[in-house]
């Protein structure tokens, strides 16, 4: 069963944000700059939830306020933070705690919100400031600490020393993780009593005893006037509490301590152990015997029974492995029922959690937590191996927008399933490299993502000093990227073939046939026909972007116009042609001599390429680049010969508007 999640948060004058409004899903992953607010939009969760922080922790000051108000603390600002909780419905526990904290039963939902506010005295000045928590829609219900019990964060900072934290202590998650199977007090006294035997036979050797005569020796002659001198030499410390919390995880056929192992395996591990820790734990692991017999009374078929083992010794009965998920369900409604233990709800957050990892284990471990994990898990992370991972519906992206950060979520977004799978794995193939651009360009084919980073490099721009990544989705089918885009608030442009085709209508046999005929070049008079415009058409229609009552259909420039207004820069054929058409005689002999380069035949392939090129017959010296040689590898090359007399307006256009873009948002 998956655990409840914060569904959404709702910030206003604290930090970087002065007013924000996000919806989140189970899982997430945050996204953005350095010193955007990623660290920020963690803690101001924590200040609800976080069971670590302290009454003088969860106290701010003047300095916590946005920035951009002025005297906030005269003047008698509020910060307000409201956090909102779904899928807590299964969890009775939770139904009895937050009854006060419901704002809707459809989905139901909690709500807790945090006030930081100006005391007041009769007279309307401000004696000074307090914070207050409460649940639901008023502010006379109190969020108190042992709410927290209930439902908590637990965060795992950036900056974080594994070693230190998976260390022999109370403080480990192996320890905690101990802690919550019960083990029976009197099989550890048994342990503990065994231990002291066999401690009693080491010390009785002989060369142990002298280092325990010479050690009490020196201390007597150093601590002078001291009167308890008494030493005593132990191999292990056998207190049954501490026998727990002094284990220790090894790793490997060497058995490694954590001391020993690589930052990145460490981390793996802390992970994996937090993990475990905060799974929901309604349904046990093992049962005593005494309560596998009471829990099989309240039941009347074969529920507890077909799903535990009992063990060897047979005073504890083991969960099987590998229940199917139906029954899982089952069982969770029984053990919410009649288990009454307080099983905390913990939501994990866990900033940058790339760190110290392979590229290919960031891959592995996150896939493994982002779409298996039934705990639910907010990350930030600067890693496109993990956002590569990511479902569609967990990215949240912080960006700067004038003084201020916007926070963005596809949580809501809506994608054809099948485009939804064609997407993930695109983005899996590229690495989730869209997400990170200040500004995306978006292309069609292998020849634009060639040409258009090195036409912006001519005019005396790299793209990449701005931050704007070029995507080729190797298609037409603009339309779920820019779902994506505009749902993150990521500005863009889009860049596409015009495929001018000549129509023919044939009628056979009483049915009108239309034939479309790309490889043509328009002759002045005759109609147009442009599938990229059609293709726009539809997309910004259904995107909302512009209405059918926008579309002229008789009259091209002005569509062409209409989509350039919107971010959408189509061709008139297909770029390679454009380029051929756009570059004249000096361009044909840039064209031939990048041919020259990459072609795998003789002189007598070069000279039919070339004889089709000065005969103006374009696609018949394409189809010869696709056969010969392939597009990718002429763009390539050609990319290194390009001129900016051999680049179509509509690319340079493409360019200076997400420039221009990326600029104005960024200034």
């Amino acid at each position: 069963m998956n655990s409840p999640y914060i569904s959404r948060v709702q910030i206003e004058n604290f930090r970087n944000f002065k007013k924000i409004d996000v919806n989140l899903t189970h899982k997430q992953v945050i996204i953005g700059e350095n010193n955007v607010g990623k660290t920020n939009l963690l803690r101001a969760i924590q200040l609800i939830l976080d069971r670590n922080l302290s009454d003088l922790d969860r106290e701010l000051n003047v300095s916590d306020f946005h920035d951009s108000i002025e005297d906030p603390i005269g003047n008698g600002e509020v910060i307000k933070i409201a956090i909102e909780i779904q899928n807590y419905q299964h969890n009775r526990q939770l139904i009895a705690q937050f009854q006060d904290a419901v704002i809707s039963t459809t989905p139901p939902t909690l709500r807790f919100t945090y006030k930081y506010f100006p005391l007041r005295d009769e007279g309307g000045e401000i004696l000074s400031y307090q914070y207050q928590i409460y649940k639901g829609a008023t502010e006379d219900k109190f969020f108190r600490s042992e709410d927290r019990n209930f439902l908590n964060i637990k965060v795992i900072g950036a900056l974080r020393d594994v070693e230190r934290e998976l260390s022999a202590n109370k403080r480990s998650p192996l320890f905690k993780l101990v802690k919550q199977y019960n083990i029976d007090q009197e099989e550890l006294d048994e342990i503990s009593e065994a231990m002291q035997e066999a401690a009693e036979d080491i010390l009785e050797l002989d060369e142990i005893k002298d280092i325990k005569n010479i050690i009490e020796d020196k201390f007597k002659t150093l601590a002078g006037l001291q009167h308890d001198n008494k030493i005593n030499l132990r191999p292990y410390d056998i207190d049954t509490e501490r026998l727990l919390y002094t284990m220790q995880v090894y790793m490997g056929l060497k058995e490694r301590p954590v001391s020993e192992l690589s930052l990145g395996l460490a981390n793996i591990l802390y992970v994996a152990m937090m993990m475990l820790l905060l799974r929901d734990k309604t349904v046990p692991r093992i049962l005593k015997k005494e309560a596998y017999d009471d829990l099989i009374t309240k039941e009347n078929g074969v529920l507890i029974s077909g799903n535990y083992t009992v063990n060897e010794k047979g005073n504890n009965y083991i969960q099987n492995d590998n229940i199917d998920t139906e029954i899982k369900k089952q069982l969770y409604e029984f053990f919410d029922q009649h288990n009454h233990q307080l099983h905390s709800v913990t939501i994990l957050a866990v900033e940058e959690p790339e760190a110290h990892l392979h590229p290919v284990l960031q891959r592995l471990i996150y896939r493994e937590v982002l779409h298996k994990s039934e705990t639910s898990v907010i990350f930030t992370t600067h890693s496109p191996y993990i956002t590569a991972v990511a479902p569609l519906d967990t990215m949240v992206h912080c960006r700067h927008e004038k003084g201020e950060t916007k926070v963005f979520s596809t949580s809501s977004l809506v994608i054809d399933p099948k485009d939804k799978t064609d997407i993930e794995r695109y983005l899996d193939a590229k690495r989730g490299e869209m997400y990170f651009g200040k500004g995306v360009l978006l292309v069609e084919g292998i020849t634009e993502e060639y040409i258009v980073p090195r036409t912006a490099e001519l005019t005396g721009t790299y793209l990449d000093d701005l931050g704007i990544v070029v995507c080729n989705v190797h298609s037409t089918n603009f339309k779920p990227y820019v779902q994506i885009l505009e749902a993150l608030g990521i500005p863009w442009c889009l860049i596409t073939d015009g495929d001018y085709y000549n129509l023919e209508i044939k009628t056979e046999d009483n049915k009108e046939k239309r034939i479309r005929h790309y490889h043509q070049i328009w002759q002045e008079g005759t109609p147009q026909h442009f599938r990229g415009l059609e293709l726009m058409n539809k997309m910004n229609v259904e995107l909302g972007l512009i209405t059918e009552a926008e579309i002229q259909l008789d009259n091209f420039p002005s569509q062409f116009n209409l989509h350039k207004n919107k971010g959408c820069f189509v061709g008139f054929y297909t770029l390679e042609i454009d380029t051929m058409i756009k570059g004249g005689a000096q361009g044909k002999e840039i064209l031939k001599t990048v041919y020259s380069e990459v072609r795998p035949g003789g002189e007598k392939q070069q000279k039919n390429f070339d004889d089709e090129l000065d005969a103006n017959n374009f696609w018949t010296a394409l189809s010869k680049i696709e056969k010969n040689v392939s597009k990718g590898r002429f763009a390539q090359r050609f990319a290194s010969h390009i001129t900016l007399d051999l680049v179509p307006d509509y690319i340079q256009n493409a360019i200076t508007e997400i420039i221009k873009k990326v600029t104005s948002t960024h200034e």
